[in-house]
């Protein structure tokens, strides 16, 4: 019996026609993964912060960076940041069936962001600490994040120097 082919993931540059994908990807990644550390009030408020267009006005700004990443015709991940602020302003990936897209997304949008900053920061949520901890980021803190609609959750403040040698 044959295995059937591996699934894999094209990563690229995120378009404007993309935010709505992306803003689907994020939700549906907000309530699959972070239910184990957020109650549902959390959750909800958290996959509905944002909307299509602006992550629109996101990726055509010229200080973000965002890159998603395709698969079967489909966008099941995606990574953003904010240069100026030397911030992983998002990372993203939906349930899939590729192992290690969250780690491929995060040393795509390092490799973009560290020519332009020296570090980088990120607000993780308490299910993403480890992932971001195993990928060379420092806990700087925590603290409690409240949402424009007064919603208060729990994050961590991570950090990441650019590495002193880029293999690429």
């Amino acid at each position: 019996m044959q295995r059937p082919p591996a699934v894999t993931a094209k990563i690229r540059a995120a378009v404007g026609n993309d935010a709505a994908d992306i803003l689907l990807v994020r939700r549906e990644a907000v309530l699959a993964k972070a239910v184990s550390h957020y109650d549902p009030v959390i959750l909800n408020d958290w996959a509905n912060a944002v909307d299509a267009a602006r992550i629109a006005r996101q990726i055509s700004d010229p200080d973000y960076r965002v890159l998603v990443a395709e698969a079967g015709g489909e966008i099941i991940g995606f990574a953003m940041a904010v240069l100026s602020k030397h911030e992983l302003k998002a990372l993203y990936t939906r349930p899939n069936p590729i192992g290690g897209l969250g780690r491929a997304l995060l040393s795509e949008i390092e490799y973009l962001a560290f020519q332009a900053t020296p570090y980088l920061v990120c607000e993780a949520s308490l299910n993403a600490e480890g992932f971001y901890k195993a990928n060379g980021y420092a806990e700087e803190g925590r603290n409690d994040r409240v949402s424009r609609s007064g919603v208060i959750s729990r994050v961590v403040w991570m950090k990441k120097h650019r590495p002193n040698i880029n293999p690429r």
